[in-house]
């Protein structure tokens, strides 16, 4: 298991500006994935400057079609590394409400002569820029969950209007699931954003566009570019939990059986959550109650496995943006109090 323990970042900016400042570059150094930032443009490359120190990169809320991740500091460089931007599931129904589609990513990097490459366990690294280039390209506006797909904007008045299919009805966006704040809109041969959805979209004036657009066909919907958390820095790093350690789910989607025996149901969120069991030295073990006595209520980035076979996807599926949902328990193991078995449950941030 690792833990980003201190986060190293000392500037971060990008070569594209934001839809609003709402959405600034500067919301990724934040604890809130859901105030993410939002690139007002389909490619940018945000520029992540990091102090010496660093072991370990972690990347959340992140909304992409492709990108890299490359690292630079003064006497080494990496070429340009995938970042995973497959979203959690092909099922459409996925798209309905939720918040992040991708899952988080963690990265370990060392340095040998010249070359930084990914690896498992990483070392400490030299002053840092780490750039990440991001790009948004799939046209998504036949792609809906339910109901038609977009065909037309028809204006109510200056950037105010709504979505309708080919038969001029209007295009409910929550059905639809893929039009979303920033989303990026070919319409009439020119890109406007969304940047606000009253509803479910199918009042005459419930969007609004970045610009003025007169009633057109829309030729392209793509998603906007979007990234809620980038931390970097030292992670403690401890023993892997004990076998058959449990990774659950809290599902905030509502559930409400109709009188009639009928099923009332709306899709929200689904956070993961961890039950760890490890058995720690004694060493880490202070480490460990140190890191919490640091953090209590305050979410970090941790990789709840290290080490597994690359078919298991752990930098993905293992990682997370999480908090202490109560005070880890320590028991000692043996009678020279040499080696720990702690427990603890970890709850993600969305």
């Amino acid at each position: 298991m690792k833990f980003l323990e201190n986060n190293l970042i000392t500037a971060v900016a990008s070569s594209a500006s934001h839809l609003s400042s709402t959405y600034a570059i500067a919301n990724v150094e934040n604890d809130i994935v859901s105030q993410p930032y939002i690139a007002n443009a389909a490619s940018c490359n945000i520029t992540v400057t990091v102090a010496s120190g660093m072991n370990s990169f972690f990347i959340f809320g992140l909304l992409a079609d492709s990108g890299t991740v490359s690292l630079d500091d003064s006497a080494a460089t990496s070429g340009a590394i995938s970042i995973n931007t497959t979203q959690y599931s092909s099922l459409d129904q996925l798209a309905n409400n939720t918040t992040n589609r991708i899952p988080p990513e963690w990265f370990n990097f060392t340095k040998s002569g010249s070359s930084i490459t990914r690896v498992d366990t990483g070392s400490v690294l030299a002053g840092t820029t780490i750039t990440l280039a991001l790009t948004t390209s799939t046209d998504r506006k036949a792609t809906q969950v339910k109901g038609n797909a977009i065909h037309q904007w028809d204006q109510s008045s200056g950037a105010t209007g709504r979505f309708e299919d080919s038969s001029g009805a209007a295009i409910n966006l929550i059905d639809f699931a893929n039009v979303m704040i920033g989303s990026i809109c070919t319409i009439g041969g020119s890109d406007y954003q969304v940047i606000k959805i009253i509803g479910d979209g199918t009042g005459a004036a419930d969007v609004t566009l970045s610009g003025s657009a007169s009633d057109a066909t829309v030729t392209a919907i793509k998603n906007p570019i979007k990234l809620g958390i980038v931390q970097a820095g030292v992670s403690l790093n401890v023993e892997n939990p004990q076998i058959g350690f449990g990774l659950g789910f809290e599902d905030y989607s509502i559930r409400r059986p109709i009188f009639d025996g009928g099923l009332s149901q709306k899709q929200r969120n689904v956070c993961k959550t961890y039950s760890v069991s490890s058995i720690l030295s004694d060493t880490n073990v202070q480490s460990f109650e140190g890191f919490y006595r640091a953090f209590r209520s305050k979410p970090f980035p941790a990789i709840v496995t290290q080490g597994l076979p690359s078919s298991t996807n752990e930098n993905t599926r293992n990682s997370g943006f999480f908090y202490f949902r109560n005070a880890p328990s320590f028991e000692y193991a043996q009678h020279q109090g040499t080696v720990s078995a702690i427990s603890f449950d970890i709850h993600e941030v969305i």
